[in-house]
């Protein structure tokens, strides 16, 4: 009898808990997805909103970056991701898109510098400055997403090319068509 005293003790403290870290909006804040790209079952870009943000800041998450120098990446950090404010609304989400489409056609080895987010799950902390460097390989042009590194030589970048770019546009086009109040 005891025991079962216990065990119910034990679980009701347990839910307590997790109703508690539940009304905790820094843990548990509510990501709306707006388009993704997946690549082998595991997402590559998404663009989303977070719905507990007034004003409403659209965001592109170009995933987990790996370590490493500029043409061989390991990827090791499942945890962290890099975001990309897009803008307050889906037309300026669209514009800042195609601009970073746009840059993929610059002459190879060109940068510019954005401002992102480098953090676990949710656009939170500093801003960082990113170093975006467009890259071309055998037939397809690409996107270097690159964060400074205090090593000489090191990298930590995600590689993201043109042609997911056109998908991921088109798919926040769709999202637009269908709610067009937003």
């Amino acid at each position: 009898m005891i025991d079962m005293k216990r065990l119910f003790a034990t679980l009701a403290l347990a839910c307590v808990t997790v109703f508690a870290f539940a009304q905790n909006s820094s843990i548990l804040r509510p990501r709306m997805e707006i388009a993704e790209y997946e690549e082998n079952e595991s997402v590559v870009l998404d663009v989303f909103y977070m719905n507990d943000e007034s004003p409403r800041v659209y965001y592109l998450s170009v995933g987990n970056l790996g370590v490493g120098t500029n043409i061989i990446q390991i990827g090791f950090d499942p945890a962290f991701e890099l975001f990309i404010p897009l803008g307050g609304t889906i037309d300026e989400a669209i514009l800042t898109l195609n601009e970073l489409k746009a840059f993929c056609k610059q002459p190879k080895k060109s940068t510019m510098e954005i401002e992102g987010l480098f953090s676990v799950a949710y656009p939170t902390g500093d801003p960082v400055t990113i170093t975006v460097t467009s890259r071309r390989f055998i037939f397809s042009k690409i996107l270097e997403f690159s964060l400074p590194t205090e090593s000489e030589g090191i990298v930590r970048a995600t590689h993201i090319s043109r042609a997911k770019f056109n998908a991921i546009i088109s798919s926040v086009k769709i999202y637009k068509a269908l709610h067009p109040k937003e």
